[in-house]
């Protein structure tokens, strides 16, 4: 067992936290005018929301400030909220904890997702890459027309060639 402050705690974890409050608390009274009691309002009003303080040290002090509010005449007791404690309070390790699966299973979804765009942009460049030169959309126009300027330039040569036999073969008559 574990004890802070008059309190008993079961793990170290929970014993670490009441010691965090009870720094803060110390640091808070240092700091602050704790006979003001407009000051302890505010302040009372401040701390006692859900999930500032999660030990029995923290709502010690609480319990410490809404008294003395209550011995204050001016103040009217309805405007003192309730001590707001949660029923099934989880310590704040295993709030820690779900946020950081939560965070995990979130990361491996963007991981598998970035995984599988990248293998998507590397296999296009791939293939483009694999596909050696194949003309382009303004390239296919001047392709065309050198392919068939070489068959006009082909038929011109066997035209010339047959002239020639023809020229030949007349001669020879």
């Amino acid at each position: 067992m574990f004890t802070v402050d008059g309190f008993e705690f079961e793990t170290e974890e929970e014993a670490k936290r009441a010691q965090k409050e009870k720094a803060g608390i110390r640091y808070i009274k240092e700091n602050t005018d704790m006979n003001d009691p407009d000051i302890v309002y505010k302040l009372y009003m401040r701390l006692n929301k859900p999930d500032t303080f999660s030990t029995p040290v923290g709502f010690a002090f609480l319990v410490e400030l809404q008294e003395f509010l209550h011995t204050i005449p001016y103040i009217k007791n309805e405007d003192i909220r309730p001590i707001h404690i949660e029923k099934n309070a989880k310590p704040a390790g295993k709030k820690a904890k779900k946020e950081a699966e939560s965070y995990k299973k979130k990361f491996h979804v963007a991981l598998f997702f970035v995984i599988v765009l990248l293998t998507a942009i590397v296999s296009m460049f791939a293939i483009t890459y694999i596909s050696g030169h194949s003309p382009y959309v303004t390239d296919y126009e001047n392709e065309i027309i050198d392919k068939y300027e070489s068959w006009q330039q082909e038929l011109e040569e066997r035209e010339k060639a047959l002239d020639e036999r023809e020229a030949q073969t007349e001669w020879t008559k």
